[in-house]
């Protein structure tokens, strides 16, 4: 399965994607998006310098990635070069050395509660 598959898979709460129709002419570009879309929605950086990811991204992580440095190198690649989201990222990691990753990653729970969640 290709892995932007995961951001098409939508079960209704908020922690999922969401929902949306794909053209089979158009597949590849819509997961794509889709999988932008969350990114973008989902990770959240603080002002103490820490990463929040999605639990449902650190639960798929071997699907982009061997390691969490490797995914959140993984992720910084997948967001646009000069979006606010990607810099703040890549501030975080300034002065700290991969094997210290973990320090600044958190874990954002997966949120059960239903929402229908339908793109812009």
């Amino acid at each position: 399965m290709n892995p932007n598959g995961i951001f098409a898979l939508c079960c209704g709460t908020r922690s999922s994607p969401a929902v949306r129709v794909y053209t089979s002419d158009g597949v590849v570009n819509e997961l794509e998006r889709a999988k932008l879309e969350y990114l973008q929605a989902s990770i959240i950086v603080t002002s103490a310098k820490k990463i929040g990811l999605p639990e449902l991204l650190l639960r798929h992580m071997h699907d982009f990635a061997q390691d969490l440095e490797s995914l959140v190198e993984w992720l910084c690649q997948q967001l646009p070069t000069s979006g606010s989201l990607r810099k703040s990222m890549v501030d975080c990691f300034r002065g700290i050395n991969n094997a210290n990753v973990s320090s600044i990653v958190e874990k954002l729970p997966y949120e059960f509660e239903f929402q229908y969640l339908l793109p812009m």
